[in-house]
């Protein structure tokens, strides 16, 4: 919860507290202040432990305190709020209903922030702008785990190797990945996976491919070697890939460089101005820091605005559809070397432990999505069991919420879709070339 959350919670308690002050103070007086009490400390709860959405719990909390009202139960206000919940109901069936055409409605109605590739068994069915570098988001980590399979199948690097949980901490920012790093960390402690504060060097990188941690992302970067990882870019054939670098320490660039005297406005400027090698390396730098404690993660509080944050967003990583299409390609047709491939899928097909139905229809499914506020990408592979072959990859910038929303919601049922239906493949083909 951000600043502007806290002090909205603590008015409502405080707007509430204000009948208390009356001289005949009644029972129902008193029982209204506990209730609105009880129910704000729920909302706190539910999101600083259990890390529910906010605007989910402010709306639970809403309805709780609309059922907990005696007012509530007269034959009037049971109309009133009957029909604004019937009107709801359909609203929201309406606009949250599985909806696989939004997603295509979406690629064809945004050329320009949008990007489509897919393979059928080795041929390209659909390439919708998909020569345009866009921000790859967490979908980099894709790379990233080909280089790790790499050089554990080079002996460079040992999978069993325990990797101090604290070096990988240095790296995590609170608030900043949607608690990924801290479900990877919790699940890891349940498994008993944790001993000595140590893991295994391959349940980080399976923390960076399946939860998204983006720490262990950083730390393998460092591990790996950044040269390391653009070399093999180039050397699988990904001519619009660009340069690797941290991808935690980057959000820390606004801070660094403002000044007293900067507003939000100037600052912004400021960060669009600084050329990539320069706003790269400054990154690098950062992320040193963070490796030797120079800049302590635990004490910083994240709360960029949002406006702020689209320009590290912007700045994220990029490629084309087309080249991770074809790394997509390289994976399911095990062209890297069989440890490589071995190591690659374990980390990337995720999707196949998390889903039984899955293994019913797909003899490989492997994939990693990428988003921020402002993206949403997603690129997989799929091999049904008599040997049919899918690649995908979906990129998508400068979004709204709500059509983050939409998207996110309806990716699954669109992807689903694609992956099961010939007639819907085609549909979505002609759609995007007309």
């Amino acid at each position: 919860m951000n600043i502007w959350a806290w002090i909205g919670l603590l008015g409502i308690i405080l707007l509430t507290l204000i009948p208390l002050k009356k001289e005949k103070r009644t029972k129902e007086d008193f029982r209204k202040v506990i209730v609105t009490v009880l129910i704000v400390l729920g909302i706190i709860i539910a999101v600083v432990i259990f890390s529910v959405n906010y605007l989910v719990a402010l709306i639970t909390g809403f309805i709780a305190s609309i059922v907990l009202d005696k007012k509530t139960y007269t034959k009037k206000r049971l109309i009133i709020y009957g029909s604004i919940v019937l009107v709801i109901g359909i609203a929201g069936y309406s606009v949250f209903r599985d909806n696989p055409n939004y997603v295509m409605n979406h690629l064809k109605d945004n050329p320009q922030s949008t990007s489509f590739y897919l393979e059928e068994n080795g041929e390209r069915l659909i390439t919708y702008h998909s020569d345009i570098v866009r921000p790859l988001a967490s979908t980099v980590k894709m790379l990233i785990a080909v280089e790790y399979a790499m050089q554990i199948d080079a002996g460079i690097l040992n999978k069993d190797d325990a990797v101090p949980v604290d070096d990988l901490n240095r790296y995590y920012i609170k608030n900043t990945d949607g608690n990924a790093h801290e479900e990877w960390l919790r699940t890891m402690n349940e498994e008993g996976k944790v001993n000595n504060n140590k893991v295994m060097l391959h349940d980080v990188a399976k923390g960076m491919a399946t939860y998204s941690s983006n720490a262990n992302t950083d730390y393998l970067i460092d591990l790996l070697g950044i040269a390391a990882i653009n070399e093999r870019a180039q050397s699988l054939g990904l001519t619009q890939q660009e340069e690797v670098y941290p991808i935690v320490s980057a959000l820390l660039i606004p801070d660094h460089i403002k000044t007293e005297s900067m507003d939000e406005e100037q600052l912004i400027k400021e960060l669009e101005s600084l050329p990539n090698e320069e706003y790269r390396e400054l990154a690098r730098e950062l992320s040193k820091q963070m490796k030797m404690g120079t800049i302590k993660a635990e004490e910083i509080t994240f709360e960029s605005a949002l406006k702020v944050q689209k320009v590290w967003s912007d700045r994220l990583i990029g490629a084309s559809a087309n080249d991770y299409g074809k790394l997509l390609g390289i994976i399911s047709n095990d062209e890297l070397p069989a440890k490589a491939a071995e190591t690659a899928r374990d980390l990337l097909e995720w999707p196949m432990q998390l889903n039984e139905g899955n293994q019913e229809q797909f003899t490989h499914l492997g994939a990693k999505g990428g988003s921020t506020a402002f993206v949403l990408n997603d690129a997989l592979y799929a091999e049904n069991h008599k040997g049919h072959k899918i690649e995908m990859v979906l990129l998508t910038d400068d979004l709204n919420i709500w059509q983050n929303i939409l998207i996110s919601h309806n990716l699954n049922s669109f992807e689903s879709k694609l992956l099961s239906s010939v007639e819907y493949r085609l549909k979505v083909q002609k759609e995007l070339t007309q």
